[in-house]
C-alpha cells in the first residue's frame, strides 16, 4: 500500500468516526418550514419562517410550531392544519398521563356500617 492510500484510508476512517460520534437528534419536521441561523444554545438556532419572514433569535421547535399553526397567516393551510393536530394531540397525551386513578381502596361506606 503506498503512502497516499494509506493518507485517504486515515481521512476516510477519521470522517467516518465523526459521522458515528455527532450524537444529536435530528431536527424536527417544523425546520422543513424556517431557515435555520447560527446556533444560540444547546439545540437552539435563529430562525426565520419561510412564509412570513417573522425572525426569532432563539427558536425553540414548540414556538416554531405554534407560530405556524396559530399565527402564520400566509402559512399553507395543509401546513397549519398538521401542526394544530400535533399540538392537540400531544395535548391531550399530557392530560391522560397526568390523571392519576383513584381507587377507592377502603370499599364503600356501607359496607363498614352494621
Amino acid at each position: 500500500m503506498s503512502s497516499s492510500d494509506e493518507n485517504i484510508s486515515t481521512s476516510t476512517y477519521i470522517v467516518e468516526k465523526n459521522k458515528k460520534n455527532l450524537g444529536s437528534r435530528p431536527d424536527g419536521p417544523v425546520w422543513n418550514y424556517f431557515t435555520k441561523g447560527e446556533r444560540v444554545g444547546k439545540g437552539r438556532y435563529k430562525a426565520t419562517c419561510n412564509f412570513c419572514g417573522r425572525l426569532w433569535n432563539r427558536g425553540e421547535p414548540i414556538e416554531l410550531e405554534s407560530h405556524l399553526a396559530n399565527h402564520c397567516s400566509t402559512a399553507d393551510s395543509t401546513v397549519i392544519r398538521y401542526f394544530l393536530t400535533k399540538i392537540f394531540s400531544n395535548d391531550s397525551e399530557k392530560n391522560k398521563s397526568n390523571k392519576k386513578r383513584k381507587s377507592n381502596i377502603y370499599g364503600k361506606l356501607d359496607q363498614h356500617l352494621v
